[in-house]
């Protein structure tokens, strides 16, 4: 008999589940042997998404305690593996009576989930390709099955960097016009199948490359979920602020425009966060400069770019500065950061269209400057695929 008292859920509301994460061995057996509260639903309220429900946020709590994971509901929608197990979690709890939906919001609650799924791109078809080709290229000759314990921790941690990059960039594209998530599939895919010792920590480090500069929200998540190796990959292949090359003169000069700038972008922020219909965790990612230049008044732009005119020339000094310590320090990396660095500039070089001949140029010449010598030495693939991509955009700009 349980010794919890019963819940009755009938209203929304949000929860945020802490501490350290723990990767779950998904054994649907264990809710046969598991006691907990009986949990009634009534009612399902109209405007609160299902993931902010009590009903939601009291079956992840003891989805936590069953499989010994402390997933916050992020972490939990991130990943289709262990979504998959609580939707099986769920069903269970049903059948085993700890769970009890009225009828008239039954079909409610799991068209609720189904949706949910969808919403956070749990149904990954193209990922089953990936799974497969690295059990293939990576385990089978270690002699791994995918049955090992260690092989389905790493590709659960696959899993979720897939599926949390799928939906954090989903809305992002690249100069070129493609969406920004196939750059991070392209970068993974060239450690797979054309650099030497692929191995999961480059695989992981390759879709999780870009996050610190562009989602920096993320960061935290990231280093919880995947540790400190994989975290201090991703910052080692970040650029830091430019602001932060300034030296204390250029600081003194331009730090009052900067301010002013600042200012003026965080209003725009503001206004566009109030308008954002979609209240979802991904809403609040970082809004991009970009974003707010587009949607600033004639009277906005005007300001903006008059402060522009004055920070501009520190800008560009600061980030030569940036890029000579940025690119400096590329020897300095070990194997798997540098080959995800490596493979990171290759799809830079294929992919340019839509990029000016200037910009072609300047990542050319970035290219022969700091990666050749170091790529030569310490990984010689790399170096070929780099100048067999640089002569074809020579010969591009020649004819």
């Amino acid at each position: 008999m349980n010794k919890d008292p019963e819940h009755n859920v009938d209203v929304g509301g949000k929860h945020s589940n802490g501490g350290k994460y723990t990767f779950p061995s998904f054994d649907l057996a264990k809710i046969l042997h598991l006691s907990i509260p009986k949990i009634i639903v009534k009612k399902i309220p109209e405007n609160v998404n299902i993931e902010n429900t009590n009903v939601f946020q009291i079956l992840l709590v003891h989805f936590n305690k069953a499989y010994n994971t402390n997933l916050s509901p992020e972490e939990l929608l991130y990943s289709r593996s262990s979504f998959s197990a609580f939707k099986n979690f769920i069903t269970n709890c049903m059948l085993r009576r700890y769970l009890i939906i009225h009828e008239d919001c039954e079909d409610k609650f799991m068209m609720s989930m189904e949706e949910l799924g969808n919403k956070y791109e749990q149904n990954l078809r193209s990922l089953e390709k990936y799974y497969d080709e690295i059990i293939r290229t990576i385990y089978r000759p270690k002699w791994l099955s995918k049955k090992n314990e260690e092989v389905r921790d790493e590709m659960y941690l696959f899993e979720q960097a897939y599926s949390l990059m799928k939906v954090a960039f989903k809305k992002e594209k690249r100069d070129s016009g493609e969406r920004y998530f196939e750059h991070l599939k392209w970068v993974m895919e060239i450690i797979m199948r054309e650099l030497s010792n692929p191995n999961i920590n480059k695989i992981i480090i390759a879709l999780l490359h870009d996050v610190q500069e562009d989602i920096p929200e993320y960061a935290d998540v990231v280093r919880k979920i995947y540790g400190d190796y994989i975290a201090d990959g991703v910052n080692e292949l970040s650029k830091k602020d430019w602001k932060l090359y300034l030296n204390e003169k250029e600081v003194k000069t331009c730090w009052p425009y900067i301010d002013t700038q600042e200012k003026l972008f965080d209003e725009i922020r503001d206004i566009l966060i109030k308008e954002h219909t979609d209240k979802s965790f991904t809403a609040a990612k970082k809004i991009k400069k970009s974003e707010l230049i587009h949607a600033m008044n004639k009277e906005q732009k005007e300001q903006y770019t008059k402060l522009q005119k004055h920070i501009q020339p520190f800008e560009d000094r600061a980030k030569e500065r940036r890029n000579k310590d940025y690119f400096g320090h590329l020897n300095q990396l070990n194997d798997d950061y540098l080959d995800v660095k490596f493979a990171d500039r290759i799809h830079n070089l294929r992919d340019m269209s839509g990029i000016t001949k200037e910009k072609t140029l300047r990542k050319i010449d970035e290219t022969k400057k700091y990666f050749l010598s170091v790529a030569q030495k310490r990984n010689p693939t790399a170096y070929k695929i780099m100048t067999i991509e640089i002569d074809r955009l020579e010969k591009r700009y020649k004819e």
